[in-house]
């Protein structure tokens, strides 16, 4: 059997995008009450029971501010990447605005666990065919895989034509990432996402159990992401979304982590770094290598 590859965005519940009209989102985030470490013990005592390990990509700003959080994490022994620090979307800042962002967001990660940090996913799946940039710059700061790429049409990026298994990414200027792309399946001639956030919480099991063992059978590693907030059904609600982020953001919260539960009972999961410690998986990725344009 396969082994898959289980990621962890690090956000709280008030880092939610695309919430300009709401009056919770005006307010700075340091006075409103954190329930990401709560969330996250929870979700490590269910990796825990199932003996999984994942990789955690985590925001910096909570980073910042639930340092011991980010140790015990990586003394569970599961991977601390980067999610950036601000929560920014990368197809909507500058090429140096980006690089602060995670320059900043190692730095304090780094800080938290005592060693680099070589892993990186963007917020919102915002790396596109526009922002070819970013992944110099990711390379330029030691980073050495990536998850970054939604392999479809999505609201806050998209990258439709790369490939829909985890590759090695290369650019024109010479550098390479190992790429972890969310996972979608081919349904009626689309892309159906399978891979997590309010596609997982949304989608009848056996859709996203059948998605999941087709892509095993063609031999290919499916990527699954979800976030602490996702388990906690009694969060506070962001107010001024609209209706179809809010149906989005909140939908089934409450049976995500019996879903999550099955997922780790039924496959074979690991994390990222893990995975490229075997040979066989980092030579199979390098088979499947996809260019882009780059800044030199």
């Amino acid at each position: 059997m396969l082994e898959n590859l289980l990621t962890i965005d690090v956000e709280d519940w008030f880092h939610i995008l695309d919430a300009p009209r709401s009056d919770t989102a005006k307010i700075p985030w340091d006075t409103l009450p954190s329930r990401v470490v709560a969330n996250t013990e929870r979700i490590l005592a269910i990796l825990d029971n199932h003996g999984v390990t994942a990789t955690f990509f985590v925001l910096g700003w909570v980073a910042k501010h639930h340092p011991s959080l980010i140790r015990r994490i990586a003394e569970c022994g599961h991977d601390i990447a980067s999610h950036g620090y601000g929560h920014i979307l990368v197809n909507r800042v500058s090429p140096s605005t980006f690089e602060a962002d995670l320059i900043r967001s190692l730095g304090t990660i780094g800080n938290a666990v005592g060693r680099a940090v070589i892993g990186y996913r963007a917020s919102g799946f915002s790396v596109t065919p526009n922002t070819p940039w970013a992944f110099p710059i990711l390379a330029k700061h030691g980073i050495q895989y990536d998850a970054s790429i939604f392999p479809a049409v999505h609201a806050h990026g998209g990258f439709p034509n790369a490939p829909k298994c985890p590759f090695l990414l290369q650019t024109t200027c010479g550098h390479k990432l190992y790429e972890f792309p969310a996972s979608v399946v081919r349904l009626f001639g689309r892309s159906l996402p399978i891979g997590g956030g309010g596609y997982l919480r949304l989608l009848p099991t056996p859709v996203i159990h059948g998605a999941i063992r087709y892509l095993n059978h063609i031999g290919e590693n499916a990527t699954i992401y979800l976030h602490p907030r996702e388990i906690d059904p009694l969060q506070p609600r962001l107010s001024g979304l609209p209706f179809h982020r809010r149906f989005k953001y909140y939908v089934n919260l409450s049976g995500t982590e019996h879903k999550l539960n099955e997922l780790l009972s039924c496959f074979r999961f690991t994390s990222i770094q893990r995975f490229l410690e075997f040979d066989d998986y980092r030579r199979c990725i390098a088979q499947k290598r996809f260019t882009v344009d780059g800044t030199c």
